[in-house]
């Protein structure tokens, strides 16, 4: 039997579905980062092989629907966050430590992307 600490942590993490959420927004995250990266990667390249009118437009809508799906990931982390019943302080660091972690994971898979990936690169 677990400790009564462990206990109440165990439910909220899984009985209360806090995991499904946090793996939701995780996933959310690397999405929005990798469209944001793709955007970014045809605005650089402005690949002849999509045969669009403006290949570098069409980059730039891109990014900006990424990064819109990542602002609106970011808000809805905090807006969870901020909606539970702890202390204020408690709350104000926590969605501080959200938005320092989703912004460095954003900038891990956008710098991922434009190198690469594991030094492989499309069409070589």
């Amino acid at each position: 039997m677990l400790p009564a600490p462990l206990r109440r942590i165990a439910t909220l993490l899984f009985d209360d579905g806090v995991l499904r959420l946090i793996f939701e927004n995780t996933r959310n995250l690397a999405v929005s980062s990798l469209v944001t990266a793709a955007g970014l990667e045809v605005v650089r390249t402005g690949p002849a092989e999509l045969d669009l009118a403006h290949p570098t437009a069409v980059g730039y809508v891109v990014t900006a629907i990424g990064v819109c799906l990542l602002l609106l990931n970011l808000f809805d982390g905090i807006w969870r966050l901020s909606r539970l019943k702890w202390h204020l302080v408690l709350q104000i660091v926590l969605c501080c430590t959200y938005a320092f972690i989703s912004w460095r994971v954003a900038q891990l898979v956008l710098s991922f992307k434009a190198s690469g990936g594991f030094g492989m690169s499309v069409g070589s």
